[in-house]
């Protein structure tokens, strides 16, 4: 597998403000109309799933040195990389680049979901069929906090992932405001918070392959409400 490093080191080596900044112009130059809010980024999309990625990190430097390993299979920073969550950013960049969802990136959810909650209080409401969020750790783990939709979990559960338990993210804000079916979904990064936190992209570019299978295979045949 190649991996497409380039435009993933270019995201871990922005700040919050910057990336958001950058974003803003991508998802302009890719044919989104973008609100722009304190807080968040919202494009509308043509595909009813919303997809959604934090913008900041734990780490208070810039991982402004990126290690690779010799396969450029694995990336680390002597700051700490911030894979949590510019992986789920990079991921929705691929992904947006071909399926035009609904796309969500919201700021400072390391310290309180702060973005999520002024999305919310936003009252924007797009009218989508699931969400999936991009922002768990590892390669094969489905979290959905307090959604109880079996008929969605199974969905999701043959992609490959594998429930797993979770405490917060975005969606836990997102999910009920929108009455809709969410999961955050593992974006390969290991070690979360910590200094020597690594980034896997053979997990990145894998499972941006079975999301995409996700969206494509869409809700023509489910119903998630």
């Amino acid at each position: 597998m190649e991996y497409n490093v380039q435009e993933l080191k270019k995201i871990l080596q922005m700040d919050q403000k910057t990336l958001k900044e950058t974003l803003n112009f991508k998802l302009q130059k890719l044919g989104y109309e973008v609100i722009s809010r304190d807080g968040f980024l919202y494009a509308p999309g043509s595909i009813p799933v919303l997809l959604i990625a934090h913008l900041d990190t734990v780490h208070k430097h810039v991982a402004d040195i990126i290690c690779f390993s010799e396969d450029m299979r694995f990336i680390m920073s002597p700051y700490g990389i911030g894979g949590d969550d510019r992986c789920g950013v990079y991921m929705i960049l691929q992904l947006i680049s071909k399926l035009k969802c609904h796309v969500l990136f919201c700021e400072d959810e390391e310290i309180g979901c702060v973005g999520a909650s002024k999305f919310v209080a936003s009252n924007i409401k797009p009218d989508v069929k699931f969400i999936i969020e991009m922002d768990r750790k590892g390669d094969n783990d489905a979290v959905f906090y307090y959604c109880k939709n079996e008929k969605f979990m199974s969905f999701v559960a043959k992609f490959g992932f594998l429930e797993a338990p979770g405490t917060s993210s975005d969606i836990v804000h997102i999910a009920p405001h929108l009455n809709t079916a969410a999961v955050n979904i593992s974006s390969g990064y290991y070690n979360a918070h910590r200094q020597h936190e690594c980034i896997d992209m053979y997990v990145v570019e894998k499972n941006i392959g079975r999301i995409a299978k996700m969206i494509e295979a869409d809700c023509e045949h489910f119903d998630f409400y």
